[in-house]
């Protein structure tokens, strides 16, 4: 994902929220998908990273939440920032480590700010400005983007109401932190 607000990792602990944010990955264009008149470095929503579905997405969306809720599999999910944190680049060398520690149990994660369903990694040089009120303000404006794209599918691509639901609490919880 490439969300400037979002540090290099967090840790998505509800199923509902998990697979909506999957279903709104933040991305940018590749070179494929290049759309004349664009900007290629715009980001862009591609549920799930896939631009070539050719099925309603609420198909992905419920397969994915089953797996998080599936607590036999052992499934957690991680969000990895590979864009920027804020105006910081968030290279290969900054995320390598942290996977591999997440994938040895070693990983701490810690509450993120405000919001009761995500942790994050805290890692040096990515400290995430919470007492910031304009960095707050940023974060719930990407959340509400990402409301705002669930809110306006087509009958074709509608999540169920527990996907909107999951990231109202999100946006909820951003906006009383930036009060």
């Amino acid at each position: 994902m490439k969300d400037p607000t979002l540090p290099p990792v967090v840790k998505v602990k509800d199923p509902a929220l998990a697979s909506v944010m999957g279903a709104t990955l933040a991305t940018k264009r590749s070179s494929a998908e290049y759309i004349p008149g664009q900007d290629p470095n715009q980001l862009v929503i591609v549920p799930y990273a896939n631009p070539f579905r050719l099925y309603e997405l609420g198909k992905d969306y419920a397969s994915f939440k089953s797996l998080f809720e599936n607590k036999k599999l052992g499934i957690d999910c991680y969000i990895i920032n590979t864009g920027s944190f804020l105006e910081k680049k968030v290279k290969p060398a900054d995320t390598l480590g942290l996977i591999e520690d997440i994938v040895l149990e070693k990983a701490k994660f810690v509450p993120f700010g405000p919001f009761s369903s995500l942790e994050y990694y805290p890692l040096e040089g990515f400290e995430v400005p919470f007492e910031d009120p304009e960095y707050i303000k940023q974060l719930a404006l990407r959340m509400e983007d990402r409301l705002e794209y669930v809110s306006t599918l087509d009958d074709f691509n509608k999540l169920p109401q527990d996907a909107i639901d999951a990231i109202k609490v999100v946006v909820e919880e951003a906006k009383k932190a930036a009060k």
